[in-house]
């Protein structure tokens, strides 16, 4: 019974299912004929993956995401940052970055993250002579900066999963979030100097000073959602609803001409419909979990891996590549819930932190967010821009080979991750 059912599983990736039925056929069929239980626990168990107070803040963050692409906050805080630093080498591809690390604060979505500051990028970008790869391969990379920027949707659900306060991997999440900005920003630079590109003029101090008002309200979000939560004032829940009031707010005071009910249905639209496919792959994977731990899957893994004679650094290093792997045909979300119902036993039997373990996954999901053929970032700018997927493949490459090094940089220095908390 266990080797059919995870035959049914492969099958079911093979010929492309959907990942949430391809999970919940698999677990199903393992908890109905295996361990004997009825029908209708496989709608109760979809029912508890989602019953969470935690997981109410990705619908809600992933509309204040939305809100700032579609009724204008988005568009002024770009200005204003190719403003500031444009005119410096590598400076436009900076901005993308900067720009992207700070939407990823207000969204915690990496595809909305993507469409929002490629279509602000992209004109600017290519008409100053950067090539299509370069132009799409910077956007699609710190576009994952969204995922360790907290608040982090990728941190919610990794908190949701293993009981650990999703403030403490907020806190945890910035100074790496960082790390990779730079890192980032440091490759932009010199896949600049490869390009025959010409720099925008330096904006006058008038002109940095009028974008910096325009863009205040929305640089002051982050502030006020993480102030809020660190300062206890406010839930990582409660925080994500604030933020969805404070969008409208500044956007019917600030940009009244995007502020329309046309622009709000988008919005919506786009967050029901990812709100919808996050919570169907979370029901699938808890009914794959919970057969896995009722099979004694983890626990014999666990104990495995305690007897290895290799060492821990080698264990974990293991893992690691697993993520990657795993990437390179699983979206994230499905990954997480996947793999910490197995490999979490295990890091923590092996004496790691485990916020040290939940920055470093998050740092290894991003990875697999621009890593071909099932990169959602490299799709999401492949539809959105109508360009064919190697071009942007081809202009991600250098950034990979920066993200991974971000990663082990993270696994091998935990103090990046956790000296706030020592």
């Amino acid at each position: 019974m266990f080797v059919i059912g995870f035959i049914i599983l492969a099958f079911l990736l093979v010929i492309g299912a959907p990942i949430w039925l391809a999970l919940a056929l698999s677990g199903g069929f393992w908890v109905i004929v295996q361990m004997g239980l009825p029908i209708s626990s496989v709608a109760s168990q979809f029912f508890t993956a989602t019953d969470s107070w935690i997981l109410l803040a990705v619908p809600y963050f992933l509309l204040a995401g939305n809100l700032m692409t579609f009724m204008g906050p988005a568009g002024k805080l770009f200005r204003f940052i190719a403003n500031l630093v444009g005119h410096l080498p590598g400076g436009i591809p900076g901005a993308v970055v900067v720009t992207a690390a700070i939407f990823g604060a207000l969204s915690g979505s990496s595809v909305a993250t993507v469409v929002a500051v490629g279509s602000m990028a992209v004109p600017q970008m290519l008409a100053n002579g950067y090539t299509k790869e370069s132009t799409y391969g910077i956007i699609a990379a710190s576009g994952t900066l969204g995922q360790i920027i907290p608040p982090s949707i990728f941190m919610i659900l990794f908190a949701a999963s293993t009981q650990i306060d999703p403030g403490k991997l907020f806190l945890a999440g910035i100074v790496p979030g960082i790390f990779i900005a730079f890192v980032l920003m440091f490759v932009a630079v010199i896949v600049s100097f490869r390009n025959e590109t010409s720099r925008p003029k330096r904006a006058s101090f008038t002109e940095i000073g009028t974008s910096f008002l325009q863009a205040f309200p929305a640089l002051l979000m982050p502030v006020i959602i993480l102030g809020g939560i660190y300062g206890g004032i406010f839930t990582p829940t409660e925080a994500a609803a604030i933020a969805i009031v404070y969008v409208l707010l500044i956007s019917f005071l600030f940009n009244r001409k995007d502020c329309t009910l046309n622009n709000l249905k988008k919005s919506l639209v786009s967050t029901m419909t990812t709100t919808a496919i996050i919570y169907m792959i979370l029901g699938g994977a808890k009914l794959f979990s919970t057969a896995m731990t009722y099979l004694n899957v983890p626990q014999n893994l666990t104990e495995f891996a305690v007897q290895l004679t290799v060492p821990n650094w080698a264990i974990i290093l293991i893992i690691i590549l697993v993520f990657l792997i795993f990437g390179m045909f699983l979206d994230a979300i499905p990954i997480l819930y996947l793999t910490l119902p197995i490999l979490y036993p295990i890091v923590l039997s092996l004496g790691y932190d485990p916020i040290h373990f939940a920055m470093v996954t998050v740092a290894a999901l991003m990875i697999g967010q621009i890593t071909p053929p099932i990169g959602s970032n490299l799709f999401a700018i492949s539809g959105h821009f109508k360009e064919p997927l190697g071009v942007i493949v081809r202009g991600s490459a250098p950034y990979l080979i920066g993200l991974v090094i971000s990663t082990l940089v993270l696994l091998y220095v935990p103090w990046l991750s956790t000296f706030l908390f020592n």
